[in-house]
């Protein structure tokens, strides 16, 4: 895997892993290793303030985005619903 890090952002990653005792390819792997884990990204994301346009997508595409999100939500919904009977 390659990935473009800006130098100063990876000379003060690496300073932070090193007080840890850990390595950039040890913490990459830890972090894939929690996504695959917990199924998201082990932190919280958020929106900026300001509204995003949306993109201009052709229709095809469009009808692919939407069904991906359909499924996703029947999953989710399937998921919770489980857990909630446990």
């Amino acid at each position: 895997m390659q990935i473009r890090i800006p130098d100063q952002l990876r000379h003060e990653a690496d300073l932070v892993l090193a007080d840890i005792g850990l390595d950039m390819p040890t913490a990459v792997r830890l972090y894939l290793a929690k996504i695959v884990q917990t199924r998201s990204i082990p932190f919280t994301l958020t929106a900026s303030s300001l509204p995003a346009e949306p993109a201009a997508t052709e229709g095809v595409t469009q009808g692919q985005i939407d069904e991906v999100e359909a499924r996703w939500a029947k999953r989710k919904k399937a998921k919770a619903e489980g857990t909630a009977r446990k």
